[in-house]
């Protein structure tokens, strides 16, 4: 995969994490509520299937909030830290000459508190099931903008009615004129630690 294509995925896997959160029937301050219960895990980690480009990937993404990302596909492996970004292909690690930390500082609270004001089209949907866990079940429009590329997308969110955390994500996306679509399950995990490679 190219490191272009490579960045596109990477803003539309952003602009996913970004839009992840539950509406209910206040939706502003029940979205802003939600999201901070998120953010307040702080480690998390998503099994992700998209298809982009007429491409299927399988990721694993992990989370360790506001600034580390960690993913992992077939082919390709990628940390992301504010002091840089590396890429594993082939068994070895390189720094990149484009830091993609970028994007990550694009996922602050503000940033994330801005992105709410263009949520459309907000309902919620008939209670579901997620891995036998009892979910709520929300879909909506939104737009982001990562590293200055618009991403549109159509959400859908299953919330553990427990727990309040979001368990499943579905996506149709469209950034550059690409479309996307990615089905992410969550879980939570407090021993995450995503450090630069050695």
């Amino acid at each position: 995969m190219s490191p272009s294509r490579l960045a596109l995925r990477s803003i539309l896997v952003a602009a996913a994490w970004l839009l992840a959160a539950p509406a209910h029937a206040d939706p502003k301050a029940d979205i802003l509520a939600a999201h901070e219960a998120m953010m307040a895990k702080g480690k998390f980690r998503t099994e992700t299937k998209s298809i982009s480009g007429g491409e299927t990937t399988v990721s694993t993404n992990e989370v360790q909030w506001p600034d580390r990302f960690h993913m992992k596909t077939k082919d390709m492996e990628m940390i992301i830290l504010p002091e840089g970004t590396w890429m594993n292909q082939g068994g070895q690690w390189m720094k990149m000459p484009m830091n993609m930390a970028g994007m990550v500082k694009q996922l602050t609270p503000d940033a994330i508190k801005q992105s709410y004001d263009n949520m459309t089209n907000v309902q919620q949907l008939d209670d579901a099931e997620v891995e036998g866990e009892a979910v709520h079940v929300y879909e909506y429009d939104t737009t982001a903008t990562i590293m200055g590329i618009k991403a549109d997308s159509h959400v859908k969110l299953y919330v553990g009615k427990s727990s309040g955390l979001i368990l499943r994500q579905d996506v149709d996306g469209k950034a550059m004129g690409v479309g996307s679509q990615s089905i992410s399950t969550y879980t939570y995990d407090s021993g995450i630690n995503i450090q630069a490679p050695n």
